[in-house]
């Protein structure tokens, strides 16, 4: 299954974050706070995944969006866009059965483990958050990630 699919370790960040989160993730920007907790508090400057930028509600990465596009693209991810009571677009990221074959394969052939470990340790801690939790801790911890956003707390 790897063989046709060629997995970067940067698209290790939402696979590790799907598998830890029980196959699915709600929301595009608990996939950036997520991805962004993941990145600093536990992988440090030795896996330097993502650029993350100032952005609406704080820390985004472009890439990432486009890796988890990709790995929909090459059936690994499933997103549903739906809308929210306010209107907005809303979309959700699930593990597809081949995704579960490609992590499974992935973590045979080792050298992975440590991601998928910090993605567990990052879900565990910030997963049940709500939302509006997880934005307001990011930037009580990261406040220069709170410059250039629209939500206000």
């Amino acid at each position: 299954m790897t063989d046709e699919v060629t997995i970067t370790r940067e698209k290790l960040i939402p696979l590790a974050l799907l598998e830890a989160s029980g196959r699915d993730l709600q929301g595009k920007t608990r996939l950036q706070k997520l991805a962004f907790l993941l990145d600093e508090e536990e992988l440090g400057d030795q896996f330097d995944a993502y650029s993350f930028r100032k952005y609406d509600y704080g820390p985004f990465s472009k890439q990432l969006l486009e890796d988890i596009e990709s790995l929909e693209r090459k059936g690994i991810v499933d997103i549903q866009e739906s809308r929210t009571l306010g209107g907005n677009k809303r979309y959700d990221y699930e593990l597809t059965a081949m995704g579960e074959n490609v992590i499974e394969e992935l973590l045979q052939m080792g050298d992975v483990e440590e991601v998928f470990e910090a993605a567990q340790r990052v879900v565990a801690e910030y997963g049940e958050m709500s939302l509006r939790e997880l934005i307001e801790h990011v930037y009580d911890a990261y406040p220069e990630y709170e410059e250039n956003s629209v939500y206000q707390y």
